[in-house]
């Protein structure tokens, strides 16, 4: 009797596998033969198309203002002789530049120095001594005639200063506007033409700028340059370019 049981229990559990494999077989073959479904994978936005290019537009001018640095060193035994001094020749300087056709608002102050004029003795226990003083006094002149700095320069001098600190040549704030106008139109059909040029290319049609960025390149003053021979003191001034950068974004479809 219990060896029937026991048959009819492994007959049983050997039905259960055979039922278990079957069941599995079916369930592998019905995923492996299923149509296959495409999910798209979001990228959280919307991206338009885009051509990203850059532009430059670069002016160039001579120059419509000049500046011209002068400067009157005095020296005296006294601090006060020496301050007399260098006021009464930088007065004359003065007046032989406004006497030369230049406006006292264009002359203006740009450095003063008072200092002692020391002596050192060969001994280092010895103490050094202050035997005179020394004066600076800095002007510097605005010129609108860029031509005639050679015949202010001579004036100048001509009036009592001693030294020509610096000369250069720059643009007037109305000018570098203009300038600066001109070279962002420049560099704004350079960057349109570069866009127009790349969609042609890739057989697209631009729909307009999307962004764009401006930007600047101001010139450095420029110093001067001698020219030949001459009575007056020749100078010339040289060439200037304002350049405008801009980068342009557009959309295309």
């Amino acid at each position: 009797m219990q060896a029937q049981t026991e048959k009819r229990l492994y007959a049983l559990l050997v039905l259960v596998v055979i039922g278990f494999l079957v069941v599995n077989s079916i369930m592998v073959y019905a995923i492996l033969n299923k149509p296959a479904k495409i999910v798209p994978i979001g990228t959280g936005g919307t991206q338009a198309n885009t051509i990203a290019v850059s532009g430059t537009g670069s002016i160039t001018a001579t120059p419509d203002e000049a500046h011209v640095t002068f400067a009157v060193w005095t020296q005296a035994v006294t601090a006060t002789d020496a301050l007399t001094s260098n006021a009464d020749k930088m007065n004359k300087v003065i007046k032989a530049l406004t006497d030369a056709g230049i406006p006292m608002e264009n002359i203006k102050t740009t450095g003063y120095n008072l200092e002692p004029i020391v002596t050192y003795p060969e001994k280092p226990t010895d103490t050094p001594k202050i035997v005179g003083y020394m004066v600076r006094n800095q002007i510097e002149v605005t010129l609108t005639d860029v031509m005639s700095v050679g015949r202010i320069i001579d004036a100048g001098v001509m009036g009592g200063a001693n030294v020509v600190q610096s000369i250069y040549f720059t643009l007037s704030e109305s000018k570098s506007a203009q300038l600066r106008d001109q070279a962002i139109q420049e560099a704004v059909k350079d960057a349109d033409s570069k866009a127009k040029t790349l969609a042609q290319s890739l057989n697209v049609k631009l729909t307009g700028p999307t962004s764009i960025t401006l930007g600047y390149e101001y010139p450095g003053p420029v110093y001067y340059e001698k020219a030949g021979a001459a009575q007056a003191t020749p100078i010339i001034p040289g060439p200037l370019t304002v350049t405008a950068n801009v980068q342009v974004t557009y959309s295309f479809e």
